[in-house]
């Protein structure tokens, strides 16, 4: 059992010194031990030295846990930080939403199903990754304020410098879940002015280790299409896991085919996908009414199907008025839709947990 006392600098130097002994399949510059920061029982290390492998940063982080079993760690190398577990912490989740093409509602179905997640007892945030058109505050009722500035704490867009907990400001909370997202700082009139891939990196960096989130699962909602946001989060994010929304016609399965070409090429596993608008109910018998041929692109590639959502004009209506339908029509049959689907992803991730991955940002 680890002396509490004992947690400072020069042990934790001694620790990751011993343990960067060992072979591990570095290379033979081997990092150097850079920055030490502790508060409390948390502590960060920073290794220099470039194009470290994610497995070589869960074994300095697993001599640190075995050393000091009651602290939390986080080892951070060449932009990336290991905080161990499959996600941004044992047992804390970062579920990237895409959807490949713009305009199957994935912004919507984000929202909803972090309200989903959060009600079926999960700590829940919603990470707006669209860092060229932010509309989680327009989702969420745009009454949300920008993250709170405890004493000592301010959020700005990026740092290179480690930030410890204390000095990590609170993403704001409405409707039972966090969110946090680049509209709270910049009016829904004004583009944000973001143009260098560094800086969407750095970033999306920052909404997710840059704050002091209290949810253990993240729903990242990402823009559309392949490019730099998207590679970013795929390669730069914690993610423990992809969920697709799609529409159900073949030009966008193809579309969110390219999404899942990405993900796979970086082995990030998928959880499934959720169809959206992808029938009518007609309002006088109840029947289901196709709007869209069906395609098997997405089932082919193995994909499972989490659910079905309508076309229904209360969801849009629900988004623009910032009351989301689940909460909106709670007992309603999208809400329970939504449940289904929130229940495949909780048990997606429980058994994930159960894993020995590790996520790296």
């Amino acid at each position: 059992m680890d002396d509490p006392a004992a947690l400072d600098e020069p042990a934790i130097r001694a620790t990751v010194n011993a343990a960067l002994g060992a072979d591990d399949g570095l290379p033979p510059d081997r990092p150097r031990i850079g920055a030490v920061s502790v508060e409390g029982r948390w502590a960060a290390v920073v290794l220099e030295a470039p194009g470290i492998p994610r497995a070589a940063l869960e074994r300095r982080r697993a001599a640190l846990v075995a050393a000091f079993p009651s602290a939390t760690f986080e080892v951070h190398a060449d932009g990336h930080v290991f905080a161990g577990g499959r996600g941004f912490g044992p047992g804390r989740h970062v579920v990237v939403v895409l959807g490949g093409k713009g305009g199957v509602g994935k912004s919507t179905v984000a929202a909803n199903l972090a309200l989903t997640l959060s009600a079926l007892g999960r700590a829940a945030g919603l990470v707006d990754a669209d860092l060229n058109a932010p509309n989680v505050p327009h989702l969420l009722g745009d009454r949300l304020a920008p993250p709170a500035e405890t004493p000592g704490a301010a959020w700005t867009l990026w740092t290179a410098a480690v930030v410890p907990p204390s000095k990590r400001p609170q993403p704001p909370t409405h409707l039972g879940i966090e969110a946090m997202s680049l509209g709270f700082l910049i009016p829904e009139h004004r583009p944000p002015a973001l143009r260098v891939r560094g800086e969407v990196a750095a970033l999306l960096r920052s909404l997710v280790f840059g704050m002091n989130w209290r949810a253990d699962v993240l729903l990242v909602d990402a823009p559309p299409g392949t490019g730099d946001e998207i590679r970013a989060i795929a390669e730069r994010l914690p993610l423990s896991g992809a969920l697709l929304v799609t529409t159900p016609q073949d030009l966008a399965q193809m579309d969110a085919g390219r999404t899942l070409t990405l993900l796979e090429e970086r082995e990030i596993p998928v959880i499934g996908m959720v169809q959206n608008m992808a029938f009518l109910v007609c309002p006088c018998c109840g029947e289901e009414i196709a709007l869209f041929p069906e395609s098997s692109r997405l089932r082919d590639a193995g994909v499972p199907l989490l659910g079905k959502l309508p076309f229904d004009a209360r969801l849009a209506a629900a988004a623009d008025h910032g009351t989301p339908l689940v909460l909106a029509d709670a007992a309603g049959p999208v809400a329970r839709r939504f449940a289904r689907i929130g229940a495949e992803v909780v048990r997606w991730l429980d058994g994930a947990s159960g894993g020995t991955g590790g996520g790296a940002l």
